[in-house]
């Protein structure tokens, strides 16, 4: 799996990413996971390259909100999903992860922006 992780004033960005499922759901929970410093306020997944994402990318995300907040001693941390493609975003809509994550479309308006459920 090809990606790219940079950390900048406290934001840990993940780029690159062109497919998110069973393939390299593990490898992409373990990259990103081994990159959470503790003076993160953010991930930042750009999600514009990335043409498929199935049940185990999906598992993946889940992950790791739960890896960052369980780390992070706290809900809320903010992991934001940027750019997803129209089929991409119908997918984080379907299983209701807009919940979980902060979801912005390429036109950089919120599509659905929610606290997390505590």
């Amino acid at each position: 799996m090809i990606m790219d992780i940079n950390h900048q004033n406290g934001i840990l960005s993940v780029t690159g990413i062109r497919e998110l499922s069973a393939t390299n759901a593990h490898r992409f929970h373990s990259a990103v996971a081994t990159a959470l410093l503790s003076d993160l306020q953010a991930i930042e997944i750009d999600l514009a390259h990335t043409q498929v994402v199935d049940g185990a990318g999906l598992g993946a995300l889940v992950s790791l909100y739960e890896t960052a907040n369980r780390q992070r001693n706290k809900i809320g941390f903010a992991i934001r999903l940027t750019n997803p493609s129209p089929s991409v975003l119908q997918i984080i809509e379907l299983a209701r992860l807009h919940h979980l994550f902060e979801v912005t479309p390429p036109d950089r308006s919120p599509a659905r922006t929610h606290p997390p459920s505590t």
